[in-house]
């Protein structure tokens, strides 16, 4: 019987972005990359490969100078800036090397901050928060501020915020980067049971250690896909 192949979440077709200068500084040069429903993904790149671009057209938080993106078949180049917006906050679940948690709101009122402009009541923007803290191991912690928690615990619950709203995609940059490598390795394996529960996940990062231990692995040289582990 023949695998049928999960539904694309994500398509770059000959995405290209340059910026002005003389010359002209080309970040991306043609990348075509798929990433399918279900997938955990290591986007490694050095410094200058376009790794950062490419999150950040990926993320809908640029445009490309030329060529398509696609998130769930949706042509990100037919959106209105205001389309764009919502698409981010809907489909697009971000985690940051910085945490970015806001100093005096609890832990649950951080992460359902999460979905604040999707018309969720705050009952029910508090609820999926408790339900999230506790799947990432916070249950018992809802009422703190971020000051009172680790670094790996504030990691924890910049994860639980960007699972709020069940976007189709999530893009992790440099997730483990301002923490030790005992917290690290905590953060990858809660990586990897969200993905095991159904998430889609791209983890960007110059670590190739770290994106290795993903079941794909996707590097970027000088503006081009250099190598995809899945289509070996």
């Amino acid at each position: 019987m023949t695998r049928e192949t999960p539904p694309a979440v994500m398509e770059l077709i000959g995405v290209q972005k340059s910026y002005a200068g003389n010359p002209p500084v080309e970040a991306l040069r043609g990348i075509d990359l798929t990433i399918n429903e279900g997938e955990l993904i290591g986007l490694v790149g050095t410094s200058g490969s376009g790794k950062s671009t490419m999150l950040n057209i990926m993320g809908a938080l640029d445009h490309p100078t030329e060529g398509k993106v696609r998130i769930q078949g949706q042509d990100l180049s037919a959106l209105s800036d205001r389309q764009l917006s919502s698409l981010r906050g809907k489909r697009i679940g971000f985690i940051f090397q910085q945490f970015h948690l806001i100093a005096g709101l609890s832990l649950v009122e951080n992460v359902a901050t999460g979905v604040l402009y999707q018309g969720a009541s705050r009952s029910q923007r508090i609820k999926n928060g408790i339900r999230l803290l506790t799947k990432v191991g916070l249950g018992n912690r809802l009422d703190h501020l971020p000051h009172q928690l680790s670094g790996g615990e504030q990691q924890r619950v910049a994860v639980a915020r960007a699972l709020m709203g069940e976007p189709a995609i999530i893009l992790a940059d440099e997730p483990t980067g301002n923490l030790d490598s005992k917290t690290s390795e905590e953060i990858v394996k809660l990586l990897h049971q969200l993905n095991k529960d159904g998430s889609t996940i791209i983890v960007v990062t110059h670590d190739r250690e770290l994106a290795s231990s993903f079941p794909g692995m996707v590097t970027l040289r000088d503006g081009l896909v250099e190598s995809d582990s899945r289509a070996q």
